[in-house]
Order: C-alpha cells, then structure tokens, then sequence
C-alpha cells in the first residue's frame, strides 16, 4: 500500500518558522514569518514526524516494534502473525490471517489517505516472483540498470567477485587498482544476474 501526501501527516515536535509565501504576503506585516503547525514537504524533520504519526497508529493498534529493525511492525493474535514494513510511503504488509490483514488496510484507509497497489513485485530493488515451487526473490533489473549506468552491459562475465591476490592501498597514489577491482564486482554481477533466492512451499515454518 502507499501512503497519499505522507509527510503532511507528520506532527513537528519543535516550533519552526517559515518566510511567507509568495503571492500571500501580508500588506499590513510583511515582516512576519509562518509558524508551522503541521509538517511540510521539504522540511528535514519529515521524516522523522511521518514514522512517528504511522508509528503510533500501528502501537495504537497492538502493533509492536521489532526489536531489530524500528521500521518492522508485528502483531501476534491467538497463534496468527500480522507483518507490516514502512518505508516511507511505502507498506508491506503480509500475514498468515486474512481477516486481520483486512482489518489492518481499512484502518490504514480510515486514517491515511492510502492506495493499494496490489501484490508486491518490486520493492527497493528486489523483484519478487512467485512460482509453483515458492517466493523467487531477486536484482535483475537493478543489476541491469546498473551495467547500463557504466556502460557495461555487454561485457565479458567472470565467476569471482573479487581477486584473492589483489590487495588495495588506501593510499595509492593512482586508484586504477581500485577502479579494476569495482569493474570485476560489475563483470560479476553481469555472470549471476539471473540468480536469486528461493523460498520454497512448505505445509509448516520452522
């Protein structure tokens, strides 16, 4: 799901002044400034206000907090597992309990102006397939668009990422070591384009 004008959603939690709009200037007071009373887009505390509003929605709502990763959000209900993973305006949201998934999207709907975007292919990234055999996670456009970038899209694959034998300098004078050994990482990746992981069905998780 994504999340529609997100940052506008954040509370600032410390006063910030802004210059007045062009075109709304005040005649009586142009020396005035705008205090803030909500987040604004551009403002580096955006962030940071956005996770804290979607952060407590989800606690609100008997979510808890990875303790590993603050943008991973968890619900256990009666043996049943609710996941939700923010990024920015982006939810993942996955479950093995169909009823509360939905419960938790028209929530989401009824607090934040959200659109659902279907089943995740695509996430920072990570392609995701699914096949009769399971979850197939893998880069390859990523790993494409970057052969492209520097303009080695046709080259020569190897099957190492790295030369054992090869040991860098931080302090070379010339960095032509350096630049060899990162096109040997983009030839390597050239050759495992196509591989990936593969989470395959099974009746019970361990």
């Amino acid at each position: 799901m994504d999340v529609k004008n997100a940052f506008l959603h954040g509370e600032l939690d410390k006063d910030i002044y802004m210059e007045q709009p062009k075109g709304f200037e005040s005649k009586i007071h142009p020396e005035y400034v705008c205090k803030l009373k909500k987040a604004l887009y551009g403002l580096k505390q955006d962030p940071r206000a956005w996770y804290g509003k979607i952060g407590e929605f989800f606690i609100q709502s008997s979510f808890k907090v990875a303790p590993s990763d603050s943008s991973l959000f968890m619900k256990a209900k009666q043996r049943r597992l609710v996941i939700v993973v923010v990024y920015v305006d982006d939810l993942i949201i996955t479950e093995d309990y169909s009823e509360e998934i939905q419960r938790t999207r028209e929530n989401l709907s009824d607090r934040f102006q959200m659109k659902e975007l279907g089943e995740l292919k695509y996430f920072l990234g990570l392609e995701v397939e699914r096949t009769k055999k399971g979850l197939f996670l893998g880069q390859q456009k990523y790993a494409k668009d970057l052969l492209q970038r520097y303009e080695m899209l046709d080259c020569k694959p190897i099957s190492t990422p790295m030369d054992a034998n090869v040991r860098l300098q931080e302090d070379e004078q010339s960095k032509k070591h350096h630049l060899d050994a990162v096109k040997r990482i983009l030839r390597y990746a050239k050759g495992t384009i196509n591989f990936g992981i593969i989470y395959k069905k099974q009746k019970t998780t361990r």
